[in-house]
């Protein structure tokens, strides 16, 4: 009885982690950070029973920081351009909701003031500024 209890609990832990990993391959394209929590929750199930994914998990939390650090320089150049992107994307948004008349291209706004969002709260440590302030 031991053993089917065990194997069953690994069973049912391992695939709500795989469950986990497929939600968030598939809300990745929505606004917001839906795919990124989900997939860290995935791993972090199936770093209980499995050494690869335990692994990976502590690989991401560890380095994760370094992406930012790598799409954000501290160039002046490249921290005015994301502003001029996400201001040019701003605009596309208003534009795009202002004329509403078909579902996508509420969608595509959606899409589109999300990203700008996180370009402007990322750019010149923004968000890590709002943080240390409240």
């Amino acid at each position: 009885m031991q053993f089917f209890k065990r194997h069953t609990k690994r069973i049912v832990i391992d695939s709500s982690g795989y469950l986990l990993l497929v939600l968030a391959v598939i809300s990745s394209p929505l606004p917001g950070p839906g795919g990124i929590p989900l997939a860290l929750a995935g791993l972090g199930l199936l770093s209980i029973n499995n050494e690869w994914a335990r692994r990976l998990r502590e690989y991401l939390l560890r380095n994760g920081g370094k992406v930012v650090a790598f799409l954000f320089p501290k160039n002046p150049l490249v921290q005015w351009s994301y502003d001029v992107l996400a201001l040019v994307l701003l605009i596309l948004v208003g534009i795009l909701a202002w004329q509403h008349d078909a579902v996508w291209k509420i969608s595509v706004a959606a899409v589109l003031f999300f990203g700008a969002l996180f370009l402007a709260l990322m750019n010149r440590d923004r968000l890590k500024n709002i943080r240390s302030k409240a």
